[in-house]
This record gives C-alpha cells, sequence and structure tokens, in this order.
C-alpha cells in the first residue's frame, strides 16, 4: 500500500526496533478454541511487516502470529501506532480515531436499548475523546464519560479540550465503574489475550450495563473499500485477532457476555451472563475460508505465489466444506 512521509518514518523506525532486538515477535500456536490445526494465509501485513496469519480449521477464528509480543504493545501503541496507521504525528482534540461521526453512529445503533435519564459512558481506547463527544451530543439527557487511552499524546490533546481521559487500560477508570454504558469501538481486535481482557473490562459494568463492541469484519472485507476488498489491505501488525460475528460471540461468551445483537460488520451490543465454552465450529471455519479464498488477492510476494496460494486456498476452504454448505454458498452467489 502506498505509505505517507509519516506513516513511512514509523514503519522505518518500528522495523529498526524488530531489528535491534528492541521489539520482538511471539508465536501464538493456539487458538482461543484451544486447537493448533490452522490454514496459513499470509506472512506479512500491509505495510510489509514480518507478521503472519493464520485461521483456525477448528472454529474459524484468524490470529496473528508470528505477532508482537505483548510486552511491547504498551511502547507500539504510545509511539509508533497512530504514525503508522493513522498518519498522524501531532493529534488534536477533534482528531477521530476511526471516522468522524463514530459517537453518533454508536449513538444510533444502540439508542433504543439506552435507559432514560443520566447516562455514564466509559469508552476504552478512546483516543483524544471524539467519540465521547458525539456521543454525548446525541444524547437527549446528561452524559458522565470517561475513557482510557494508551497514547499520552491523544490523553493530553483530549485533556486539553476538558475531556476526562486517562493515560493506560481498563485498569485507569476501575474506580468509577459502574458505567451503564462500555463502549470498545476497534478495540478487541487489539487485545492480545481477549478472554483475559474481556473479564477485565466486565467488571466495568452493572447487572444492565450495554457493552458496545465494534471491529473489522472477515467476512465483509469485500464490502470495505477502506481495504480496496482485499486481504492484503486489511492485515495489519495491530490486530492479534481477526473476527466474523461467530467467532466474536463465541469470544465474548468465554469471558461472560451474550450478544443481544450484531451484525456482520460488526457492530455489536452485549452485556454480561454466565461464563460460557461454545462448541467448536468447523463448518463456519469452512465457509471464512471460502470467503477468504474469492477475495481479489492477499500478501504473498509473487505472481505465481498469489496463483497457488490461491489455488491452494480453494482446494483447503473445498475440502473443509460440507455438501450442504458447498450448495449454500453457490446459492448465494
Amino acid at each position: 500500500m502506498p505509505l505517507t512521509r509519516v506513516q513511512s518514518e514509523h514503519r522505518l523506525a518500528f522495523a529498526d526496533k524488530l531489528a535491534s532486538g528492541l521489539y520482538r515477535l511471539e508465536d501464538a500456536a493456539v487458538c482461543l478454541c484451544g486447537a493448533t490445526d490452522a490454514v496459513d494465509l499470509a506472512d506479512h501485513d500491509r505495510f510489509g511487516l514480518p507478521v503472519g496469519t493464520v485461521l483456525c480449521r477448528e472454529c474459524g477464528l484468524a490470529r496473528t502470529t508470528p505477532r508482537l509480543a505483548s510486552k511491547n504493545l504498551p511502547a507500539f501503541y504510545e509511539h509508533d501506532y497512530h504514525g503508522l496507521h493513522l498518519d498522524v504525528r501531532d493529534p488534536d482534540p477533534d482528531h477521530a480515531m476511526f471516522r468522524r461521526g463514530q459517537g453518533a453512529a454508536i449513538h444510533a445503533f444502540l439508542v433504543d436499548l439506552l435507559a432514560s435519564g443520566p447516562l455514564r459512558i466509559a469508552d476504552i481506547g478512546a483516543g483524544a475523546g471524539q467519540v465521547m463527544q458525539e456521543f454525548e451530543g446525541a444524547h437527549d439527557g446528561p452524559v458522565f464519560g470517561v475513557g482510557c487511552e494508551y497514547s499520552s499524546e491523544f490523553v493530553e490533546a483530549g485533556q486539553r479540550a476538558g475531556r476526562d481521559l486517562r493515560h493506560g487500560g481498563p485498569e485507569q477508570i476501575t474506580g468509577d465503574a459502574p458505567f451503564d454504558l462500555v463502549i470498545l469501538s476497534h478495540v478487541v481486535e487489539h487485545f492480545p489475550d481477549p478472554v483475559r481482557d474481556l473479564t477485565a473490562v466486565r467488571a466495568l459494568g452493572h447487572r444492565h450495563t450495554l457493552f458496545y463492541v465494534e471491529v473489522p469484519g472477515l467476512l465483509t472485507i469485500d464490502r470495505k473499500p477502506e481495504y480496496a476488498y482485499r486481504l492484503d489491505q486489511y492485515l495489519t501488525v495491530a490486530h492479534t485477532f481477526h473476527f466474523t460475528r461467530a467467532t466474536l460471540a463465541a469470544t465474548m461468551a468465554r469471558a461472560g457476555f451474550a450478544e443481544v445483537r450484531a451484525d456482520e460488520n460488526i457492530h455489536a451490543v452485549f452485556r454480561t451472563a454466565p461464563v460460557a465454552i461454545p462448541a467448536r465450529d468447523p463448518d463456519h471455519a469452512a465457509v471464512v475460508m471460502a470467503s477468504i479464498a474469492r477475495l481479489s488477492t492477499w500478501p504473498v510476494r509473487s505472481r505465481s505465489a498469489l496463483r497457488q496460494a490461491r489455488q491452494r486456498l480453494a482446494a483447503t476452504a473445498k475440502s473443509m466444506l460440507p455438501g450442504r454448505v458447498v450448495r449454500a454458498i453457490r446459492r448465494r452467489r
């Protein structure tokens, strides 16, 4: 993908940190479902960085492996992420982490589920607090909002605008809990251990708290112009897991959440529930594999490798698909 000057500088800095040993890679050999059998999808990300992606044959959850070591993540989000991903060197209070209008869009998705009266919200990975500000502007009633963010520059930018932001993770706002709504917009796909991290987030709520989760939908890449409809323009060192609606719901269930509503894009709402261990679903894995095989390209280094990879993935998908799923896919076409 073409990079801006700021992105190129951050990509070079990241590569230098890997080469020097300041940053290290680690393997994620086991899926969250406990399986190890996986299909290789890629050996680098959209920036050409040497992180791979595999798809679990038993449940359909994709994960990054090797990936940036968990111990390096705080430094990555402090110094590298925003320049590399967002082309931002010096944030201002009005900078939108995902897109402008995100807070209002989240409110519209939730409005019929929100209780009347004052609302207490927490935003995890809040950036400069733009989502909270937009959400407050859309809500008919007073809103108390607090956010946490790993980039000190974004926290300081938001604080200059009068927003209540804390530097760090969810542990920085536990003293203000419980909240009526917890927002995790484009955050869960960054968690190195989603079940552990979501379990910690669960403590921020009460019995009726809504947890809004938004992540990129792996089954909808072919509808996303921001990724040029291609897997290789979607994959990134910053994402540790790559979800479908089903694999997100299964991950959330392991941490003690139940889906209230969701779509495949993925916008989803959850409430707390007893911890559950979902059954593995090889049929879903096959559907995900078939969807990936239909994409225009993915991260391989040459035309011949691309052709071989596409043939291999298509064959793998076909071998994984039971007859009834093959027929369903053909009908969708």
